[in-house]
């Protein structure tokens, strides 16, 4: 078992002497294209013993000492910690570009609609009036005047006269002779030629009278005026809606889209 620990340091120190010599090199030869050729020349000749410089010589020390504490702590010896290896992260990896500004352009589309159709139907619709074939009388605000076929009496304002049928006695302006038994009355004189009583002639008369004419005539009444008229009535009519048949129809619309 100690074996390993042992092979494994005698493995670490010759990679160290093969490897450490060639970093360093490759450091100097970089020192010297950066500060010219006599400036290399100086560091070269400062820091070389032996053609082996001193960051070599304590490089392969130091790896020598990690490869002892190594195979102490394998065989039960001192652990010594070894120092921390600094590691140089990895370089940020470069800005992804920003993407290209897409091209986006105007066109127009057309668009194919299915117009559904429809079955014929009926709906109510407004109301109306109409006649119904009976007719009926009702009175209208005016009024008139008809004979009622009976008749009556009436006096006018104008006067007449009549004979009554009775009679009666007057004496006139004429004169006569005859006394008539007394009934002339008295003497008014006599007469000249014949020295004869004078009396005053009476005379027989049918009586008279005034009196307001009598007339007959047909009674009038007055009425309020009827007509016949035809009853109407108020009902819902009917409206019917036509089928329509299914079709299609095209319609255009602007739209956007991305040109690649």
């Amino acid at each position: 078992m100690k074996k390993l620990p042992n092979n494994f340091t005698a493995t670490l120190a010759g990679l160290a002497l093969i490897l450490v010599p060639q970093m360093f090199n490759a450091e100097e030869v970089k020192v010297s294209a950066e500060s010219g050729g006599a400036a290399a020349g100086e560091a070269a000749a400062g820091s070389a013993i032996g053609g082996v410089s001193a960051g070599t010589i304590a490089a392969v020390v130091a790896i020598a000492a990690a490869a002892a504490a190594i195979s102490d702590s394998g065989s039960g010896g001192g652990a010594i910690t070894p120092e921390p290896v600094e590691v140089t992260p990895a370089p940020a990896p470069a800005p992804t570009p920003a993407p290209a500004e897409p091209v986006i352009e105007e066109f127009v589309t057309e668009v194919v609609i299915d117009i559904p159709g429809t079955a014929a139907s009926t709906q109510p619709g407004a109301t109306a009036t109409r006649t119904t074939g009976a007719t009926a009388t009702r009175t209208t605000a005016a009024t008139a005047t008809r004979t009622t076929g009976a008749t009556a009496t009436r006096t006018t304002a104008a006067t007449a006269t009549r004979t009554t049928g009775a009679t009666a006695t007057r004496t006139t302006s004429a004169t006569t002779t005859n006394s008539r038994q007394g009934a002339a009355g008295a003497t008014i004189g006599t007469d000249a030629a014949t020295g004869e009583d004078l009396y005053n002639v009476v005379e027989t008369y049918e009586v008279e009278e005034d009196y307001f004419p009598v007339e007959t005539y047909d009674v009038v009444e007055e009425y309020n005026v009827e007509e016949t008229y035809d009853v109407e009535e108020v009902y819902t009519t009917t409206v019917t809606i036509p089928a329509v048949a299914a079709s299609t129809a095209t319609a255009t619309a602007t739209a956007t889209r991305e040109v690649n």
